[in-house]
């Protein structure tokens, strides 16, 4: 029998929001994580099942399509569920945020890894002694994330280095903690600072340690897209995320 998809109710904090009173976009993806780990919890492979069993899970990709910024105060039903597996080692899950009025503010989808601890590969899905329960038919986002390519005109915009209150249990800097250091790097641009956000895809390739110094590199834009590395400061050859962001205009 098909279990239900519940959902998680999340008010808008002061903390939560922008100098215009609108939920910060990593926000979004605080509330994206804070689901994924109660709906996996709930589906009896949470984080420390799994990690006594020998695994560990680990976000590879994520893309957010934004219909509309809520504001302080305002209440969102945040819904997740594993969708399906892709090449064996690939767990796509989606989501899916709701106002209070069942309005859809966002959607998003995205890839996840399980890592043996020990070896610290990644998984074929098939050897682990539980799964989720899947949903093939329910889409959020129908997309395959692809890495992307670098563009012209690369340039250093910003710096950041991840210190301690930047660590999550996993003791690399969270992933929410990327789009921060993403939107204040697009905030150095006055042409973008006020542009509307429409999506926002995150790749993740290698996690970062407390003390290392990432170089946020910005690329030419498309039309209707910023496209950001963050790549390590000592090791240029070292990508630690990609990220391309849709704006509006």
């Amino acid at each position: 029998m098909e279990k239900e998809i519940d959902d998680y109710i999340f008010p808008i904090r002061f903390s939560d929001c922008d100098s215009r009173s609108r939920l910060r976009v990593s926000a979004f993806f605080d509330f994206m994580e804070e689901t994924a780990i109660l709906d996996a919890e709930k589906n009896g492979c949470g984080i420390w099942k799994l990690l006594q069993s020998g695994y560990t899970s680990v976000i590879s990709r994520m893309k957010l399509r934004i219909n509309h910024f809520p504001h302080w105060g305002e209440k969102l039903h945040v819904s997740t569920w594993s969708k399906s597996v892709v090449g064996n080692k690939v767990l796509l899950r989606d989501y899916s945020i709701l106002d209070e009025r069942e309005n859809v503010i966002a959607e998003a989808t995205s890839s996840w890894l399980i890592v043996n601890i020990r070896t610290g590969l990644s998984e074929d899905l098939e050897r682990l002694p539980f799964l989720p329960q899947f949903y093939p038919e329910k889409n959020a986002l129908s997309e395959n994330l692809e890495l992307l390519e670098p563009r012209e005109n690369p340039r250093v915009v910003l710096q950041k280095t991840a210190y301690d209150s930047d660590i999550d249990m996993n003791r690399h800097v969270n992933n929410c903690r990327y789009a921060d250091w993403v939107f204040d790097a697009i905030a150095l641009d006055p042409l973008l600072k006020h542009r509307e956000v429409r999506s926002v895809q995150f790749n993740y390739l290698a996690g970062i340690l407390p003390g290392e110094t990432i170089d946020l590199v910005r690329f030419e834009n498309s039309n209707h897209h910023v496209y950001i590395f963050g790549v390590n400061a000592q090791d240029a050859q070292k990508v630690h995320f990609q990220a391309r962001i849709g704006i509006s205009g």
